[in-house]
């Protein structure tokens, strides 16, 4: 079979099921989108009832590893259906805390990427292990004896090897096929893997991912009066971040579950990438949850059609070059993408963490315009210079309402911190003013009876 520079160049049935596996996994987070209550049922009820038969018939062929990112997704799926309803009904509340549910998203994100970092570590650690293990005929033996499902006959290792299936003569032929094309195999999984210094460089990439997450104090809800669909808006996740992640995750799979990517990343990643950059601008978190929570419980529940290698399988043409070509390509992303991080803050003097960090950008302004009202785009630039008149999010007022949110630092105290311009006085929040929060009321928005005149755009009276 011909093989294309990343996977071998598949059937016909490959290609269909692709496109299966695409829709079905936009389908799904669409559906939790749009009628949240699916979140509990099809995940958090349905999830906790198949969970016992995920860990009696999955782990006997996948082993433990893939039931526990069950178990945490899971757990993931609930707290975002929880997040988005939370914020519908409270929104005061919500914008209030909007930080710790910020810190929340960016805790179950970053604990994904390290987890996988840690993953790419351990196979270039153990890399000689895994040539050897396929190279030696007793090892693959092992695996397919540690595991219900058959996970030897299937490679492409195996095509054209006469000798009795499952003898030791096949098995030997196979080992040699594999050492012969350079491939290990992780005697745990019985994924073939080869590692290299490329695992360094996802490392590297991943990490860099995590430290530029942004914009955690300023998630909301939509608020655009006449939206058909509220979604969960992460707004300063934006295309920078969401592209380096991608080529990151990418590569970090290619590296450690090459034969799996056909599905677990091209069409896993679109499933999430294609929606936030279209119909669903600025809910990439929302649609990465679902699609991976669909997927995840799909190998969990049926691993003898989804895990074996079989005809649905794409496999990876093991060329160390498209590792580094992958791996490559992440860091570059990644290490432009902290540049352009460090570069916003320097120049903004932005906190990229409470702070929104790329509100200059086209998509960040149609973000906010699709999605937020008056009260939202002046709550997320409350904390920065420049107004949402000056960034083009086309409030209806350049006057900030006084029944708007108040952004506020748990860590500041008694202190307003805000951007001293004008703004949404504090006794909108009550319980801010419960606090004991004090405002300078020089910044307040006037009453009519006070405002002796009309407001300029873009002016701070």
């Amino acid at each position: 079979m011909s093989d294309l520079f990343l996977w071998e160049l598949g059937t016909p049935r490959v290609y269909a099921i692709w496109l299966l596996v695409f829709l079905a996994q936009i389908a799904v987070a669409e559906i939790n989108r749009r009628w949240n209550w699916t979140v509990f049922a099809l995940w958090t009820v349905g999830g906790l009832i198949l969970m016992p038969y995920a860990a009696f018939h999955g782990t006997p062929m996948v082993g433990w590893f893939p039931f526990g990112k069950y178990v945490i997704m899971v757990l993931t799926a609930t707290m975002n259906g929880v997040l988005i309803v939370y914020c519908k009904r409270n929104p005061v509340k919500a914008h209030r805390y909007a930080i710790w549910l910020g810190v929340a998203l960016w805790v179950g994100l970053a604990a994904n990427i390290m987890e996988a970092n840690i993953r790419d570590l351990t196979i270039f650690a153990q890399r000689d292990s895994y040539y050897a293990c396929a190279a030696n005929w007793q090892c693959l033996q092992d695996i397919n004896n540690t595991h219900t499902i058959d996970m030897i006959a299937g490679l492409p290792e195996a095509r054209g090897v006469t000798a009795p299936l499952h003898s030791q003569e096949w098995y030997s032929a196979v080992a040699t096929n594999l050492a012969a094309h350079g491939v290990g195999i992780d005697p745990a999984t019985g994924f073939r893997t080869i590692g290299g210094y490329w695992n360094l460089m996802s490392a590297l990439a991943g990490l860099l991912n995590i430290i530029t997450i942004t914009g955690l104090g300023k998630i909301f809800v939509t608020s655009r009066k006449g939206a058909k669909v509220r979604g969960l808006i992460w707004v300063d996740m934006v295309w920078p971040w969401v592209v380096a992640y991608d080529l990151w995750n990418h590569a970090f799979l290619y590296n450690a579950l090459g034969d799996y990517t056909w599905y677990c990343t091209l069409a896993l990643l679109l499933a999430c990438t294609i929606p936030a950059f279209t119909w669903a601008k600025g809910q990439w978190i929302w649609f990465r949850c679902y699609t991976l929570m669909f997927w995840i419980a799909c190998n969990n529940l049926l691993p003898e059609i989804l895990v074996p290698p079989n005809g649905m399988t794409n496999f990876a043409t093991m060329d160390p070059t498209a590792n580094i070509v992958c791996s490559g390509a992440a860091l570059a992303a990644n290490v432009i993408l902290f540049g352009y991080w460090l570069w916003k803050i320097l120049k903004h003097k932005r906190n990229p963490l409470t702070n929104v960090l790329y509100p200059e950008l086209a998509e960040f302004r149609a973000i906010m315009n699709e999605h937020a009202d008056d009260k939202d785009k002046y709550f997320v630039t409350d904390m920065i210079k420049e107004t949402p008149y000056e960034l083009g999010f086309e409030p209806t007022s350049t006057t900030p309402p006084r029944d708007g949110y108040v952004g506020h630092m748990p860590w500041w105290g008694r202190t307003d911190k805000r951007y001293p311009k004008l703004r949404t006085p504090v006794a909108a929040d009550p319980g801010l003013v419960d606090k004991g929060v004090i405002s300078d009321s020089q910044w307040d928005v006037p009453t009519p009876e006070q405002q002796s005149g009309p407001v300029e755009a873009g002016s701070t009276r």
